[in-house]
């Protein structure tokens, strides 16, 4: 299934689920005094899943796309500059940024993620 068909098929109230954009950053600890490294949020946006099918996972077996998910929110630009992605508690490494960079009124941008160890 390509983009376009996806797009065509997706509505607004699709994106029901929502994402924290951002970076790690060495945050101090007011207590200790010392410095760790933490998510800074920058933005959220709202996404949905995109589901592959059974065949297109077989395919990523073994490849740096495997154990990854592909996540389509509405195209914002600033999601280029993007290293991290919180879900919940989960924390993801953005692996590819595919922006839909059509003059289209709705627009949507793939993110491929995978989650940290």
């Amino acid at each position: 299934m390509d983009n376009n068909t996806f797009n065509s098929r997706l509505k607004p109230s699709d994106l029901n689920r929502k994402a924290e954009f951002g970076d790690l950053k060495s945050v101090k600890n007011p207590n200790t005094g010392g410095y760790k490294k933490e998510f800074v949020k920058r933005f959220s946006l709202w996404f949905a899943t995109r589901t592959r099918t059974i065949s297109q996972q077989v395919s990523l077996v073994g490849t740096e796309w495997e154990n990854t998910k592909v996540i389509v929110t509405h195209h914002k630009e600033e999601i280029e500059d993007i290293q991290l992605v919180k879900i919940g508690k989960a924390i993801y490494d953005v692996v590819s940024y595919s922006p839909d960079e059509s003059n289209k009124y709705i627009a949507y941008d793939y993110i491929t993620l995978k989650r940290r160890s």
